[in-house]
């Protein structure tokens, strides 16, 4: 074993009780992991509602990483999805709120056939599959900035 290192699967991921310090795992495999984990958290302590609280997942996921016996480097990994961060924090009206917004981004844009609004949208709405842009700053800046100037263009044009 020593110094070689294995790809974790999709399948492994989802299912090992137990990970090898020298496993190694893709960006598929740690999203299923995390999604994995996510579910677990949730179910077990029926957070559902609630969600876990601002920036009190990280112990959580570190509690996980322990169990599973995963590196080190594992632990400090957040959800890396914002909808699943946005759930796992704020719980199920969180997410709800989120979803909204992107929905009524999207359609507004649509409506004002505005290519700019509607790039701005779908980048979002993607990006937040594959980051929990929110949990920045800057993320933060950049996407209150941006979907408040979207949301003020829109009403001075209709006016």
């Amino acid at each position: 074993k020593g110094d070689l290192i294995y790809n974790v699967s999709i399948s492994r991921a989802w299912n090992a009780d137990h990970f090898e310090p020298y496993d190694y795992f893709t960006g598929t495999s740690l999203r299923a992991y995390q999604l994995r984990i996510f579910i677990e958290l949730m179910q077990e302590n029926n957070a559902w509602l609630t969600g876990f609280g601002t920036n009190a997942t990280d112990a959580e996921i570190e509690k996980k990483r322990a169990q599973y016996n995963l590196h080190e480097g594992y632990g400090s990994f957040n959800f890396h999805n914002q909808y699943i961060q946005t759930f796992a924090e704020i719980g199920v009206f969180g997410l709800l709120i989120l979803l909204l917004m992107m929905v009524l981004n999207l359609i507004k844009a649509i409506q004002r056939k505005d290519f700019l609004h509607f790039s701005f949208a779908v980048l979002m709405i993607s990006l937040f599959l594959t980051e929990s842009f929110l949990a920045r700053v800057r993320g933060v800046v950049f996407f209150t900035l941006f979907f408040c100037i979207f949301s003020t263009l829109q009403q001075a044009k209709e006016k």
